[in-house]
């Protein structure tokens, strides 16, 4: 948990309450900002939970370099809704950086990463804000989001309007870790993972439906801070993640944890 700038929670839950709206337009109008992985890695996805262990969820991805995007495509983006949201998202990125810095310094130090603050920092493109909204109508207990561990470097959870987000414990029990206005949680993800040979393990984590979620469905935004100087984990190799046992990653050794990665 890291203290969370009231500034920063601030555009966060303004930017929130845009988001809802956007999610409220038709679907139509949302599908004509599709994602885009080959240029700003900005747009928005919907997923209808087909496949193994596909989550149900609507979701906008939101980078620095869609400044430019967003410049590009604004004579079609006509709609009032679609332009508040998109520059507060915008907006809120920018103001991200110097939270995620002071966790690297702070993990840097802890941990004797060296050089691990100068490459978050020089990671700042690749950082990426997603706004999530899971989807109504499931059963409580549902896992809304299956269990995974994300492949950046680690993940800033900024915001839920409700309960149900768990992590996974080293002995392998769920535990609820809810978010709160006053603190930001942060779990390494699998470049991490890499980065301090092991000794930080990339967190195994689940959204799991609660009585009020289940019927209302649930939102949310986190930040991915990908590492650009570190290795990519190999999904063409060794799969999706989401497909992964839970925990797999928590007792491997180093040298074979490695091998799951890109050259």
């Amino acid at each position: 948990m890291l203290a969370y700038p009231a500034a920063l929670r601030k555009a966060v839950e303004e930017t929130e309450k845009s988001w809802k709206k956007f999610c409220a337009l038709p679907v139509e109008v949302k599908k004509g900002l599709p994602y885009s992985n080959g240029g700003a890695g900005v747009g928005y996805e919907i997923k209808d939970g087909s496949g193994n262990k596909g989550d149900r969820k609507e979701n906008f991805d939101v980078t620095v370099e869609a400044k430019n995007w967003l410049a590009a495509n604004s004579k079609v983006i006509s709609n009032p809704v679609v332009l508040d949201f998109l520059e507060k998202a915008i907006a809120l990125v920018s103001l991200i950086k110097p939270t995620v810095v002071d966790f690297a310094e702070q993990s840097e130090s802890a941990f004797s990463l060296r050089g691990f603050a100068e490459e978050v920092s020089a990671s700042d493109k690749a950082f990426f804000v997603r706004f999530i909204h899971y989807f109504d109508n499931r059963e409580v207990g549902d896992e809304t989001a299956s269990a995974h561990v994300d492949q950046s470097g680690f993940t800033l959870h900024l915001f839920e309007d409700a309960p149900g987000f768990q992590i996974l414990t080293p002995g392998k029990k769920w535990i609820n870790l809810p978010i709160t206005a006053g603190e930001t949680l942060i779990i390494p993800s699998m470049q991490m993972q890499l980065r301090s040979g092991s000794e930080l393990k990339a967190t195994c984590h689940r959204v799991v439906a609660t009585p009020e979620t289940a019927q209302k469905g649930r939102y949310s935004s986190v930040c991915f801070v990908q590492l650009k100087d570190t290795p990519k984990y190999d999904k063409d190799a060794h799969g999706r993640l989401q497909e992964k046992a839970q925990g797999f990653n928590y007792d491997m050794k180093p040298e074979a944890f490695a091998g799951l990665f890109k050259k």
